[in-house]
């Protein structure tokens, strides 16, 4: 039989939550150079939070590229990138994907606990919210999207303490909607929650299942997270660039804003956790709660159209599948008494011992590595990014205006900001379908490149080496290569 640990042990001991949050932020650490060089709009980020913390202003209008010079750019990310551009400053790129694993470990604790509070199996919980994990770590990037699966797990339990009827102090969700719109754009799955919860409760009130009570509370929610939410630099204009982004051509040409191919082992522990949820829904549907039909139903379509909401799916599904499967296992007697025994000692701990030492650990050993080394441990990939090439500018300085690889913007920025502005960067949706098309005109090397090239008076060109555009330029007597490497290929106008 399972012993409850001394009063000294209750403090060192680690509870089940520090073991998720431990395995999480190892793992994320593990894959920062991954994380870091997925993309490149981490480079962008920094290079706004350092502009903002510099001159203590936030943009609304685009500074950073010259074809779209003084346009409205709303700010949605703004704070996200302060907190970025401030660990930066600390500790360089070790810093950034210090501060992801610390969000992601957070995240995925704090669902945990949410999980074994709804179902009170801890072990069962453990196991359900560690796959979750897995699922969402196909999305984990050193973005500011990070912030939203912190945001949308705490927005979900307060969400719920309102349909059971618990305690729970309303201007919280407010509050959390002023930080999370000025964070990132996920803040609109926040609202599609709230809808998921006030459907529910429609369906339960006609049942005569629940209070008037709690659909007014989740109207006073919807109220006042909707005048949260314009509280920010650019007051409603963040909600114009999150229902902006819905070029079909622009989405249909980002990998991550496409549909998931299950095909991809990476997709694989998202479609079990899809099997099981529709598994324990068809074994839990006359207890199921309707908001949580909604909520998973909503989140899992939502995922099936754009693979990057598959870790808010796995978020929001962790506490509830947890929940169902206690209801699967209660029949189970020695299943039932091993998570009565662990929930019993898990209620006698109370220290918070490991998560801050292994944050403080890795903190150290990055600051060791740094002061002998004299560069961070994280690095961008010479691989992948034009790093080599941009060496060369920085030494052999190009004037005019330049055409970049989109996906190369935001490291460009990072390394040649303020001196020099890009062509375009990633976040296509501000460029518009418009620009997009005549950018992967130009790319491709069609008959009209050079024509349109002239027309933004553009004098040289980064690309990478196998870039239909480098094969085009080099057979051209208007244009020259000044550097070659086994990444990029830097063209100039003669």
């Amino acid at each position: 039989m399972m012993q409850r640990p001394g009063t000294l042990n209750a403090f060192i001991l680690p509870r089940l939550r520090d073991i998720i949050f431990i395995i999480v932020f190892i793992g994320a650490l593990a894959l920062g150079p991954r994380m870091l060089n997925t993309d490149s709009d981490i480079g962008r980020d920094l290079t706004l939070g350092q502009f903002i913390l510099n001159t203590h202003q936030i943009p609304t209008r685009d500074l950073l590229s010259f074809t779209k010079a003084n346009q409205p750019r709303p700010p949605y990310e703004w704070l996200a990138q302060v907190l970025f551009a401030t660990a930066y400053r600390l500790l360089n790129l070790d810093g950034v994907v210090l501060l992801t694993a610390i969000i992601l470990a957070w995240t995925f604790a704090f669902v945990y606990q949410e999980s074994t509070q709804q179902s009170i199996v801890p072990l069962l919980s453990l196991s359900i919210t560690l796959w979750a994990a897995i699922a969402s770590s196909i999305h984990w990037l050193t973005r500011p999207h990070i912030f939203s699966f912190l945001f949308l797990a705490i927005w979900i339990h307060l969400l719920e303490r309102i349909r059971t009827s618990k305690t729970v102090r309303l201007w919280l969700l407010p509050l959390l909607m002023l930080v999370w719109a000025n964070t990132h754009g996920g803040f609109v799955f926040g609202f599609l929650s709230l809808g998921a919860y006030l459907a529910g409760w429609l369906i339960d009130y006609w049942r005569k299942s629940t209070a008037l009570k709690i659909g007014k509370s989740f109207l006073i929610v919807g109220t006042t997270s909707l005048i949260a939410s314009i509280i920010t630099p650019d007051f409603w204009h963040n909600w114009d660039a999150v229902f902006r982004n819905n070029s079909t051509y622009i989405l249909s040409r980002t990998a991550e804003t496409m549909p998931p191919n299950f095909a991809t082992p990476a997709i694989w522990p998202f479609a079990g956790l899809l099997a099981l949820t529709l598994v324990l829904f068809l074994l839990n549907w006359r207890q199921a709660a309707s908001s949580h039909f909604f909520l998973l139903a909503g989140l899992a379509f939502a995922s099936l159209l754009i693979a990057r909401n598959i870790p808010l799916f796995a978020i929001a599904a962790a506490p509830i599948l947890s929940e169902w499967a206690a209801k699967m296992t209660g029949a189970i007697s020695c299943w039932t008494k091993t998570e009565e025994a662990f929930m019993k000692i898990e209620e006698t701990l109370r220290g918070s011992l490991w998560p801050l030492l292994i944050v403080v650990t890795a903190t150290a050993f990055f600051v060791y590595y740094k002061t002998t080394s004299k560069v961070s441990f994280y690095q961008f990939s010479r691989q992948v990014f034009p790093v080599q090439a941009v060496d060369w500018i920085e030494t052999h300085p190009i004037n005019g205006n330049m055409f970049n690889d989109s996906n190369w913007g935001g490291y460009l920025l990072y390394r040649l900001w303020p001196s020099q502005s890009v062509f375009v960067d990633s976040q296509s949706d501000f460029y518009g379908e418009t620009f997009m098309r005549q950018y992967s005109s130009i790319y491709s090397g069609e008959s009209n490149w050079d024509t349109e090239l002239a027309q933004y008076k553009v004098g040289w060109v980064i690309v990478p080496r196998e870039a239909s555009l480098a094969k085009a330029a080099s057979q051209s007597t208007d244009w020259q290569a000044a550097y070659q490497d086994s990444v990029a290929i830097i063209f100039e106008r003669k």
